[in-house]
């Protein structure tokens, strides 16, 4: 199948998508060939704002929409947020001749042009003198490279709106968190730079050790994913934690004995009702405050006895100077990271005493319960 991109505005490339004949080309024309899409399609991005700047100008799709944003949702398909950003940016390519010409070329992409048109809304007329300049830059450099450098110049033209500017997206910041089907939780926001960096600095923390590890078999995003776990356990733990109802806040499990010993399946769940399986209770289980509470029936309260812990601090301590961190071969995930756990489960009769007890990280204790690694002692 042969399809063809492009047109006279912006120039033409056929493009083979037939497995066969792109085997059939060496490394180097094939290179050419991705890095020649790419910069067509760049000039096909420009065509399409050059297109949609006149389209807003004439208004041109009138009686049949109010507004450019909705003829773009409503004859492309565009998300209400696609069109108000395609219309902003043909809106400010408009204004400024030598963004929209480098655009058009293929001199600079999209996200530049993205970055650029966002600066120039610290000083209209700063940008309009030094757009040639700002583009060149831009061209010349990296990604990062040219948000420093106009970051620079922001500041430069205007502290006060360059500020003003950080202050905007620093009210974007948003996160939304909610639990999706199969018990899944969903996690999706944006952060300000500042917010963003630390997060990204705390994640990469726990995340890249792991990354030089060759026998670790998760993707990069479950690195991060368990990172951010990770972080949010530790201050539960240990952070500074208000009180609700005089109880520093907790993650229930209600689950029987017989649960834990093997020889039921219920009740074993969370809090909020969400079902979770016995070798995830007995994880929780080897180094978790345990409440005994006695019921007639399903719902009928008898007597709750005290919150103890299973490890007292006491020979906690004496196990983080004995194991200094997890004892899974390999791992330096210090003891501050780690779950005591039981090599024999207290539940089938495990004593909980130094010579029953190692330190694991929670990654490497999920393993040894829910992954049923067998460690090596």
């Amino acid at each position: 199948m042969t399809t063809l991109l492009g047109g006279p505005a912006a120039g033409s490339l056929r493009v083979e998508d037939d497995a066969i004949q792109l085997e059939s080309i060496g490394d180097s024309e094939l290179n050419d060939r991705y890095v020649a899409v790419r910069s067509t399609l760049t000039r096909l991005e420009a065509e399409a704002a050059r297109l949609l700047a006149e389209i807003d100008r004439r208004r041109s799709y009138e009686p049949d929409h109010f507004t450019t944003e909705a003829f773009l949702q409503s004859r492309v398909g565009d998300s209400g947020r696609t069109a108000r950003r395609n219309v902003a940016e043909a809106r400010g390519l408009g204004e400024y001749e030598a963004v929209r010409d480098a655009f058009a070329s293929g001199e600079i992409d999209r996200p530049r042009v993205a970055m650029l048109l966002a600066a120039s809304r610290v000083s209209p007329t700063h940008f309009q003198r030094d757009q040639g300049m700002l583009v060149e830059t831009a061209a010349g450099q990296s990604m990062a490279g040219a948000y420093q450098a106009i970051e620079y110049w922001k500041q430069q033209v205007d502290r006060e709106a360059a500020d003003a500017d950080r202050e905007h997206l620093h009210r974007r910041r948003h996160l939304q968190v909610s639990t999706a089907v199969g018990g899944m939780v969903r996690i999706d926001g944006e952060l300000d730079p500042m917010g963003g960096k630390t997060v990204l600095l705390a994640l990469r923390s726990l995340a890249d050790p792991a990354n030089l590890d060759p026998g670790d078999p998760r993707t990069p995003g479950q690195r991060r994913a368990d990172a951010l776990v990770d972080l949010c356990s530790d201050h539960l733990t240990h952070g500074d934690t208000s009180e609700t109802g005089g109880l520093r806040p907790n993650m229930i499990v209600t689950v029987s004995l017989d649960v834990l010993q093997g020889r039921a399946v219920e009740p074993c769940e969370l809090g909020d009702g969400s079902v979770i399986s016995a070798e995830t209770a007995r994880r929780i289980a080897c180094d978790a405050g345990v409440s005994r509470v006695l019921t007639q029936g399903e719902s009928e309260i008898l007597d709750v006895g005290r919150t103890t812990r299973v490890v007292p601090a006491a020979l906690r301590r004496a196990l983080a100077l004995r194991d200094k961190g997890c004892t899974h071969p390999g791992c330096t995930r210090p003891h501050h990271w780690c779950d005591a756990h039981h090599v024999v489960h207290w539940a089938d009769g495990g004593e909980t005493a130094l010579h029953n007890l190692v330190l694991l990280c929670r990654r490497h204790h999920r393993l040894v319960h829910e992954g049923h690694e067998r460690r090596r002692e």
